[in-house]
């Protein structure tokens, strides 16, 4: 778990964090999200000392990083920017083990935590281990960003702005690969993004700051049905509200008895894009499916707006 307590940063007469205070549960995503100059990248940098505090203190797991050496808590926390910041000069084998070889590692322990990452971000190592960052697309470069901070395996992931550089395809696929990994190790993540559709998308609980302030902390659901009015409520969108909050729930959500014709919906999908697919085909229901293919029921127009309209 991180608490952060108080936390400020001041240039001179510049304050570019003004005394934040939120916690991060283990094994969750948070995400900060904000407008340029928000004070979102300094707040996460200030978590791993890349920035030291003015004011205010971070604890993790109870102690306080100022207690702790600079290196040791960086080899603890993985740390993943915008383009990634490969070593151009090192293979992907190499760059991943940049950590482990600074922790000491012996050589074998390394090239097994190599190769488990190759294989967990779905790169075969045969073909990937030996390639240089330049041969790489960009997804597999923002992959292996990620592998090569998770390689010491560190209880905490900053990532800032990881997905800026992607186009909208690999974007949504990264974004994908992220949640189904930070699930299966349940690695605590803290984010920071310009993106709303992203924090709602990756996040567990989602920060929103603006000029160095934190303005509200609180789930995708709570900041949809109860945004601060003013800035986060111009954020979070009135129009796109609705579409945001089918976003977050599933079609087995709003599942019907009954059938339908036509090709099933799986019953995992989201019912924003449940309501685009039965736009796109006119038709009113459709079957939904679970895992197995079974029919499980149906989906309707009615009943996936039903769970769009803003609770009471």
């Amino acid at each position: 778990m991180i608490e952060i307590e108080h936390l400020s940063k001041h240039y001179g007469e510049t304050i570019v964090v003004d005394d934040v205070s939120l916690r991060v549960d283990e094994g969750t995503i948070t995400v900060v999200v904000g407008t340029s100059g928000a004070g979102k990248s300094t707040l996460l940098r200030m978590i791993n000392r890349l920035v030291e505090p003015s004011a205010g203190r971070v604890l993790i797991d109870g102690q306080d990083t100022m207690s702790i050496p600079e290196d040791e808590l960086r080899h603890r926390i993985g740390y993943v920017i915008q383009g990634h910041g490969l070593f151009p000069h090192r293979t992907v084998a190499g760059n991943i083990a940049t950590v482990p070889r600074l922790l000491g590692w012996d050589a074998k322990r390394i090239a097994q935590r190599v190769e488990e990452l190759l294989l967990l971000f779905q790169l075969d190592p045969a073909e990937f281990a030996k390639k240089y960052p330049h041969e790489l697309s960009g997804g597999q470069q923002q992959r292996v960003g990620v592998a090569r901070a998770l390689a010491a395996r560190p209880a905490l992931l900053l990532m800032d702005e990881p997905f800026g550089a992607l186009d909208p395809l690999i974007r949504s696929k990264a974004q994908d690969d992220l949640l189904t990994i930070q699930r299966r190790l349940g690695t605590t993540v803290v984010l920071v993004t310009h993106d709303m559709e992203e924090a709602f998308h990756l996040g567990d609980m989602i920060a929103v700051m603006d000029e160095a302030r934190l303005l509200q902390y609180g789930t995708a659901a709570e900041l949809l049905t109860r945004p601060l009015p003013g800035f986060v409520e111009r954020l979070v969108g009135t129009a796109e509200r609705p579409f945001r909050l089918l976003s977050l729930a599933k079609v087995g959500d709003a599942v019907e008895p009954g059938s339908a014709e036509g090709e099933p919906v799986d019953v995992s999908s989201n019912l924003r894009d449940a309501l685009s697919r039965l736009i796109w085909i006119g038709s009113p229901t459709a079957p939904v499916a679970d895992a197995s293919g079974a029919i499980v029921g149906r989906i309707s127009v009615d009943g996936i707006l039903a769970h769009g309209r803003r609770p009471t």
